[in-house]
C-alpha cells in the first residue's frame, strides 16, 4: 500500500510503520527522565486508593463513589499488583501509552499532510501538551483514564474520515471497529465514548443519499438533537465562555453536515453499524451493572448526570488572551489572503510575532495555555468556513465535525490537563486545514512563477525552536541537576530535584508519622484531599467517598459518612488544609463531619498545618 502526502513523492507503510515507531520510541525516551519524577497528592494519591482497592476485590460505584469505570480499574489494579504495589508499573504503561499516541499521530499526519506538517504537530503535541512541572512533577504521569481514551478517539477519528472520502471497500467493518472504538473509551471514560460515538455519527451524514427520505429524516434528527443536547449540557456555563468556545464551534459544524452524495449511503446503515460496534463492548459489563444499580442509579453513577460534578467543578472556558485573539484575527486573515502567494507568509509571519509580542506581560506559559485552549475552537471554525472547499475536501470535513463534538469532553473543565487528553484529535485537524491553505497556496505560487519551497523548512524550523523552547527547560536541568528520594514509602520510589526537595518535606513527614500509628492494614480517615496519604502509608480507606468537593458529597452523603465512620471507628484521622482549589470551603461545608472528629477524636500530632486526631478511648 502506498500513501500520497502533500510531497510529490511517495511513502510505504512498511516504512511508514517503521517511522512511527521510532518516533513513539523518541517520545517515550523524552518522557522517561520524568517517569517516577514527582507526585500529586490529591488527584494521582486518591486514584491509586481506588485502583488498590478494586485489586483488592472492591467494585467501583458499589463500594466507592467514582467517576471512572470497572474496564479502567481492572487494566489498573492489574498494573498495581505487577508493580507489586508501587506506582512503577502504572507510570511505565503511561509512558507507553504517549508513546503510541505519539507514533500514530505522526503515521497519520505523515499519510495525510506529509512530512513537515506531521513533524510539526508531533513536536507541538509533546512539547505542549505533555508538560512537566520541576516543582511538582508531571501529568503525564497521573493515570487519568483520559490519556487511555485518547488512542481510541484518534482512531474513530480516522476510521470515519476515511468513509468519508470512500476510499475504502469494507465500509461496514470500518464502521464496526469505530463504533468498538467508541465503546472501548466508553469503557475506560464514559463521556468520551458517548462523544466518540456522537462525533462518528454526526461526521458522516455528508456521504448519505439526500434522495432518501429517512436519510434526510434521520439527518435532521442527529442534528437537532446535537444542538439541544449541547445546550443543555453546557447551560449551567454557556455564559460563562462554552457559548463560544464550544457552543457555536458544534452548531457551525452541524450546519455544514447533511446528505450530500447523490450515491451515497444509507444512513440507518450506518447508524446501526455504529450502535452495534459499541454496543460489543459495552453491554457485556454495562448491562450487569446497571442491573445492581438500577436505570437511575447508572444514570447517576456512570454518566453522572445528577449535576453533581457540573455543580462541584465548574470552570470558566477561559477568555480569549491577547495573544489568542491575534493569532485568530491571523487566522482569520490567511483565509481571505490564501488566493495571494505574496501575502500570506506576511500574514502569518506577521501574526506570530505581534502574538509573541502581545503575550510577553501575560507569560509564555499561560500564553500558551490559553492559546492551546482556543486552538480546537479556531481549526473547526476557520476550517468549515469554506463551504465550497469542504466540498472537494470530504476527509477533512469529517475530522473537523467529529472533532467538534469531540471537544465537548472539555465540559466542565477545560483545564490544560483536559485540553491535553483531547489534543490528538485537535493536532489532526489542526493538521489537515493547514495543509488545504499550504496546498491552494502552491497551486497559486506555480501558477505566478515564484518558487517558495523553502517555505515548509522554514515553517518546520520555527515549531522546532517553540517545542524546543517549551521542553529544554525542564529536560536539562532534570538530567544535569542533582536529585533526590523524598521518604514516601516504597510504593512512590519517586525523586525531585534537589532545590525543590523540600516541598515534600511535608508529605514525607505526614507518611511517616500515620506510618509510626497502628499497623498497615489498619483504617485511617483522610479530609479533605489527602487520601493519598493512606495510599503511600498503606492504611486502608473503606469509604464510599474519599474527597470532599463541598457540595460533593452533597449533605445526605455527608451523613452517610457519620455513620461509616462510626461503623469503621478509624484508628486515626487526618484532617489538612485544602490543597486544591476546588477543595476550598470543604472544612465549612462539610461541618457536621468536622464536630464528628471533635466529638470521637483526639489530637495527636500536627504536621504542617494537618492535624493527626487518634480515636477517643472510652
Amino acid at each position: 500500500m502506498r500513501f500520497r502526502p502533500i510531497e510529490s513523492w511517495e511513502i510505504t507503510a512498511g516504512r511508514l510503520a517503521v517511522e512511527a515507531f521510532v518516533v513513539a520510541a523518541l517520545c517515550v525516551a523524552f518522557l522517561w527522565p520524568f517517569r517516577l519524577y514527582g507526585f500529586d497528592l490529591v488527584d494521582e494519591g486518591t486514584q491509586l486508593v481506588q485502583i488498590e482497592r478494586v485489586a483488592a476485590g472492591e467494585r467501583p460505584y458499589l463500594d466507592f463513589e467514582t467517576g471512572y469505570t470497572p474496564g479502567y480499574f481492572a487494566l489498573e489494579a492489574w498494573l498495581l499488583d505487577a508493580g507489586g504495589g508501587s506506582i512503577v508499573a502504572i507510570r511505565t504503561f503511561g509512558l507507553l501509552v504517549q508513546g503510541v499516541v505519539a507514533g500514530s499521530l505522526w503515521a497519520i499526519a505523515r499519510a495525510w499532510a506529509g512530512l513537515h506538517l506531521a513533524a510539526s504537530i508531533v513536536l507541538l503535541y509533546v512539547a505542549f501538551l505533555l508538560p512537566v512541572s520541576l516543582r511538582l512533577g508531571a501529568p503525564f504521569n497521573i493515570p487519568y483514564p483520559g490519556w487511555l481514551a485518547a488512542l481510541p478517539a484518534l482512531g474513530a477519528q480516522v476510521m470515519v474520515a476515511r468513509v468519508s472520502a470512500r476510499r475504502i471497500r469494507r465500509r461496514n467493518l470500518v464502521l464496526l471497529l469505530t463504533g468498538v472504538a467508541a465503546g472501548l473509551a466508553f469503557s475506560v471514560k464514559p463521556n468520551s465514548g458517548l462523544l466518540i460515538l456522537a462525533g462518528s455519527a454526526l461526521a458522516l451524514v455528508p456521504t448519505w443519499s439526500p434522495e432518501r427520505r429517512l436519510n434526510r429524516i434521520l439527518s435532521m434528527a442527529l442534528r437537532v438533537t446535537a444542538i439541544v443536547a449541547t445546550v443543555i449540557l453546557v447551560a449551567p456555563g454557556l455564559f460563562q465562555g462554552y457559548a463560544v468556545g464550544l457552543l457555536l464551534p458544534m452548531a457551525v459544524a452541524v450546519f455544514r453536515t447533511r446528505p450530500s452524495f447523490d450515491d451515497g449511503d444509507d444512513g440507518l446503515r450506518h447508524l446501526l453499524v455504529l450502535t452495534g460496534g459499541f454496543s460489543l463492548v459495552v453491554l457485556p459489563w454495562l448491562g450487569p451493572l446497571t442491573m445492581e444499580l438500577g436505570i437511575g442509579g447508572m444514570l447517576r453513577d456512570v454518566l453522572l448526570l445528577d449535576g453533581g460534578v457540573i455543580e462541584a467543578y465548574l470552570l470558566p472556558f477561559a477568555t480569549p488572551s491577547w495573544g489568542t485573539l491575534v493569532l485568530g484575527a491571523g487566522g482569520l486573515a490567511a483565509f481571505f489572503s490564501r488566493d495571494r502567494p505574496r501575502l500570506l507568509p506576511t500574514v502569518v509571519l506577521g501574526s506570530l510575532v505581534l502574538a509573541t509580542l502581545v503575550s510577553i506581560p501575560m507569560g509564555p506559559r499561560l500564553a500558551a495555555e490559553n492559546a492551546l485552549l482556543w486552538l480546537g475552537p479556531m481549526v473547526v471554525l476557520f476550517g468549515l468556513m469554506d463551504g465550497d472547499a469542504l466540498e472537494r475536501w470530504p476527509r477533512e470535513r469529517a475530522v473537523l465535525v467529529f472533532l467538534s463534538i469531540y471537544s465537548l469532553q472539555l465540559f466542565p473543565r477545560p483545564d490544560s490537563i483536559h485540553v491535553a487528553m483531547g489534543g490528538p484529535p485537535i493536532a489532526l485537524g489542526a493538521a489537515l486545514l493547514w495543509r488545504r491553505f499550504e496546498r491552494r497556496w502552491r497551486s497559486t505560487i506555480e501558477e505566478d512563477g515564484v518558487a517558495m519551497r523553502w517555505a515548509p523548512r522554514v515553517a518546520l524550523a520555527l515549531v522546532a525552536v517553540l517545542a524546543i523552547g517549551r521542553a529544554a527547560p525542564a529536560l536539562i536541568p532534570r538530567v544535569t541537576e542533582a536529585v533526590v528520594a523524598p521518604a514516601l514509602g516504597p510504593r512512590a520510589p519517586i525523586t525531585i530535584l534537589a532545590r525543590h526537595a523540600h516541598r515534600y518535606a511535608t508529605t514525607a513527614d505526614l507518611v511517616r508519622e500515620v506510618g509510626a500509628r497502628g499497623a498497615e492494614g489498619d483504617a485511617i480517615f483522610a479530609f479533605p484531599d489527602v487520601a493519598g496519604v493512606g495510599f503511600l502509608a498503606e492504611r486502608a480507606q473503606p469509604y464510599r467517598y474519599l474527597y470532599f468537593v463541598p457540595g460533593r458529597p452533597d449533605r445526605a452523603g455527608e451523613e452517610e459518612m457519620i455513620r461509616r465512620l462510626a461503623e469503621v471507628s478509624p484508628s486515626l484521622v487526618v484532617t489538612c488544609p485544602p490543597h486544591v482549589e476546588a477543595f476550598a470551603g470543604a472544612p465549612e461545608y462539610f461541618s457536621r463531619l468536622g464536630e464528628e472528629f471533635e466529638r470521637a477524636y483526639d489530637p495527636v500530632a500536627e504536621v504542617g498545618g494537618c492535624v493527626l486526631r487518634s480515636r477517643r478511648v472510652g
